[in-house]
């Protein structure tokens, strides 16, 4: 599992329009987070995720990050993305040229980049410097803080469509981010 200083070495490179478009996903339990320039990514090319944007202790600067699910890859790749599994199981994905609708300029997509980390808003919360950033429970899910926001996880959560390894797997975060909070 990456931790946050490796992730920031990797999120800064780009330089060229390849990486530019390339998004770097980490996988947490049942997890894949998109860090930094890629989950900007991944909100502006691929789906309307929620990003939240966390200070680490000892980090300058706060965080910005996506999730969703590693069974649904495939769901939220698009058409003539190249997609890349690394051995340590983190997946990079290069998204094709003709999603930027004409030429590719790193600097405005740079400036792009930087006034939307400034306008997601920041959430409490922060782990320990050089800890995996993962939640320390075996799953590695993300969990809230919040119980409204577990119970907006609960009844988003499509039981029908998920195995019951799945749905297991769901109610055990979902009991740790209970207890988290209680």
């Amino acid at each position: 599992m990456a931790k946050l200083k490796e992730i920031f070495e990797i999120e800064t490179v780009r330089n060229t329009s390849a990486e530019c478009l390339t998004i770097h996903l980490f996988p947490e339990g049942t997890f894949y987070r998109a860090y930094e320039w890629s989950a900007w990514l991944c909100v502006r090319y691929i789906s309307d995720f929620k990003p939240t944007k966390r200070k680490f202790k000892n980090e300058d600067a706060p965080v910005v990050f996506v999730g969703f699910p590693v069974s649904s890859l495939s769901r939220h790749t698009p058409e003539n993305a190249v997609v890349t599994v690394q051995d340590d199981k983190t997946v990079k994905l290069v998204l094709p040229e003709t999603m930027l609708n004409g030429s590719v300029d790193a600097d405005q997509l740079k400036t792009d980049f930087e006034n939307w980390k400034q306008s997601v808003a920041l959430t409490e919360g922060s782990k320990r410097d050089g800890e995996p950033l993962g939640n320390g429970s075996g799953t590695n899910a993300p969990r809230p803080g919040r119980l409204t926001d577990i119970m907006h996880r609960i009844l988003a959560w499509p039981i029908e469509q998920k195995s019951p390894l799945e749905s297991m797997q769901f109610l055990a975060e979902i009991k740790l981010s209970i207890a988290d909070i209680l």
